[in-house]
């Protein structure tokens, strides 16, 4: 497994065991269809070299590559394929592959994850509203809170006080009002 978006770093050993020297031109790689190696689902940087690797020595080769973040999940697999271009000192050109295997790309769960987070959220307010709307419900069905009981004024004890009234209007409504009867 490939973590998806990170640098992935491949070494590639070259021995050469024959009697006259190879130079190492390229590494190239990238990512088929398991079933149709013809069809190329991302391919990777070629990394050249032109290193010469004397007869009955050994040489190792540095390749990196980023694998694509959008293939990463799910149970999709590809076939990895690195292949390795070098050249005898006739001219002769070979291709190896030291890499032909099915592989599959992870997401990297690092650092905060806003998915989850919002996700979260949405549970917190739906339940905050569930508990709002069984208080509002349950309240109604057994009485709740009963309204206060508003008192009357009638007046105050004692009489009243004609003292601030001017006597003008006393006596305009009380000879008004024994018209009337």
């Amino acid at each position: 497994m490939f973590p998806g978006g990170k640098v992935v770093k491949a070494l590639i050993g070259f021995q050469n065991n024959g009697d006259s020297n190879f130079i190492v031109d390229n590494v190239e790689g990238g990512f088929r269809y398991p079933m149709d190696y013809n069809y190329v689902i991302q391919n990777f940087t070629s990394f050249r070299y032109g290193r010469e690797v004397a007869p009955k020595t050994t040489q190792t080769f540095l390749y990196m590559f980023v694998p694509s973040e959008q293939l990463a999940g799910g149970s999709r697999t590809f076939s990895l394929v690195m292949s390795l271009n070098y050249r005898g000192e006739d001219g002769t050109l070979y291709t190896d592959s030291p890499f032909n295997e099915t592989v599959s790309v992870h997401e990297v769960d690092e650092g905060f994850d806003t998915e989850i987070f919002f996700m979260y959220v949405l549970l917190a307010a739906l339940f905050a509203l569930l508990l709002f709307g069984a208080q509002y419900l349950l309240s109604s069905a057994f009485g709740g809170r009963k309204a206060a009981r508003k008192t009357i004024e009638t007046g105050t004890s004692g009489g009243i006080d004609y003292d601030y009234i001017p006597k003008d209007h006393l006596t305009s409504k009380k000879a008004k009002a024994t018209k009337r009867d």
